[in-house]
């Protein structure tokens, strides 16, 4: 039987997975990111506490840390891309 605080990370997760993955302010993304994993964490110990053979809530949440962790990687690509290459025109080795 779930508690409240098992019932809330039950759709508190989801919702800020959403938010992270939706999410377009690049300057809040990483917070966001760091959030859902959180509470994605809390709801795996909960499911794993409960013992349940929900193997569709133990998927959801692997493939949610998934996409997480590849929305971080392609947010700090960018982030490298975005930032200014120097050019030294006076140096012919460079």
């Amino acid at each position: 039987m779930n508690t409240d605080d098992e019932e809330v990370n039950l759709t508190a997760w989801r919702q800020l997975y959403q938010a992270a993955v939706l999410g377009l302010d690049p300057t809040k993304i990483q917070d966001r990111i760091e959030e859902a994993e959180k509470a994605i964490a809390k709801r795996v110990i909960a499911v794993m506490r409960e013992g349940g053979d929900d193997r569709a809530e133990r998927e959801a949440l692997a493939n949610a840390m998934q996409a997480l962790d590849l929305k971080r990687h392609l947010g700090e690509s960018r982030n490298r891309g975005a930032e200014p290459q120097k050019e030294n025109l006076g140096d012919p080795k460079v």
